[in-house]
């Protein structure tokens, strides 16, 4: 059943239908649960008075009980604290994988999707994208390694879609490291994921052309897709500031070597960025160029002026200095990859131990606790130096069948 209510009756769990009447022209493009104050607030500041909800037994009682949801938010908020602080067993970490997996292959289809609208010219569905947002903060508050781990494991496409879902999981991780406000955390999620958007509309040669090899009129058509990438979400959306924030400013830098107006006041939001959207180039493969390791970005990073170092200190804690999905030699000779972090020692993580760099074979899948080992990891390597195709390597061998 349907039922019309006053934009102050809305509440988080209801299921939005459509807005009703509104002092803008704002539509909501598809049916969706609330799950923030956030975005009721966003309704309200774009004139929604009145909409049009789904309406179920489950809630009316959220309705009529105020005190009984509130109590129901915070009991989530500490059980997703509490399982985001526990050390899981490396069975539990390959169910988390696996969801990881599954929620990133959906959300990488709805930006997919996003992209496709654009480039046609048709309005593309914000709710739909502000959705696949929320779903990854909640992966991140519940494990926060395991959807990372995608970010390390890239597809040999690299896709606009697959690196700007990168951006939008390390921006989440980052924020959430910091305790940012859930708002703020929302904001940065999706910005993070929409923050290259006019990169859409870019000539497909200069597209997928690495950077290092653009003449420099090709360079200027590239640094446009920050004013075009504003102009889309102004046209088709009215998004929050910081989101705004973070698109327009994301390549500026510290010390003035960015674009498109190399400031240097920077907030600490758009440094965030900044260092999100380096550290996610780096370490993607261009047409010409390979992936700098985890380890070797995160260290020139550090050392650049670019960039506030405390700040990319706070980086590194919040995806580890070996971040789960990580390729590394072992003083004893093999390849592992990194399937579990350790809070207490990041030089000592989980690996799974597969091949024998002097043999050049694979060997018998081994888990090993570096913490309780005599091995020690030597450092990290890129998959392409040894042949391997690490995702299906991942999904094979990782992620339980």
């Amino acid at each position: 059943m349907k039922k019309t209510i006053l934009i102050d009756e809305l509440c988080v769990g209801m299921t939005l239908s459509r807005v009703v009447e509104s002092s803008t022209k704002l539509q909501v493009k598809s049916q969706g649960a609330i799950k923030s104050q956030k975005t009721i607030d966003n309704l309200k500041n774009r004139g929604v008075v009145s909409v049009e909800v789904i309406v179920n037994e489950a809630v009316e009682s959220v309705r009529t009980d105020a005190d009984a949801k509130n109590t129901a938010v915070a009991s989530s908020v500490n059980k997703r604290e509490n399982q985001s602080n526990k050390v899981r067993s490396y069975d539990q970490q390959q169910k988390d994988l696996a969801a990881a997996d599954k929620l990133y292959t959906q959300a990488r289809t709805v930006h997919n999707r996003f992209l496709k609208q654009l480039r046609s010219g048709h309005a593309p569905n914000f709710d739909e994208l502000s959705n696949a947002t929320q779903d990854i903060i909640d992966s991140v508050f519940d494990n926060r390694e395991a959807l990372s781990c995608l970010v390390m494991l890239k597809e040999s496409d690299e896709s606009l879609a697959q690196e700007s879902l990168n951006c939008s999981i390390l921006m989440s991780m980052f924020a959430v490291h910091l305790d940012m406000s859930q708002s703020d955390i929302e904001d940065l999620t999706l910005a993070g994921l929409l923050m290259d958007i006019g990169m859409a509309l870019l000539p497909e040669d200069i597209l997928h052309a690495d950077y290092s090899s653009l003449s420099e009129a090709d360079i200027n058509v590239y640094k446009t897709h920050v004013e075009i990438g504003l102009e889309l979400v102004e046209r088709y959306s009215d998004l929050p500031p910081l989101v705004e924030e973070v698109i327009a400013h994301h390549h500026e830098r510290i010390d003035g070597t960015g674009y498109p107006k190399g400031e240097t006041e920077l907030s600490i939001p758009v440094q965030m960025a900044s260092i999100v959207d380096t550290y996610n180039t780096m370490i993607s493969k261009g047409q010409n160029k390979l992936a700098a390791n985890s380890q070797q970005a995160l260290e020139q990073m550090h050392d650049m002026s670019s960039f506030d170092s405390p700040l990319i200190d706070k980086f590194v804690e919040a995806i580890g200095l070996y971040p789960v999905g990580t390729l590394v030699q072992l003083r004893s000779g093999k390849l592992a990859l990194v399937v579990q972090s350790n809070p207490s020692s990041q030089l000592h993580p989980k690996v799974i131990a597969f091949y024998h760099i002097k043999n050049k074979h694979y060997i018998p899948i081994k888990i090993i606790d570096l913490k309780r080992s005599s091995d020690k990891i030597s450092f990290a390597v890129r998959p392409e130096e040894f042949n391997i195709n690490l995702p299906k390597f991942f999904r094979t061998a990782v992620i339980p069948g």
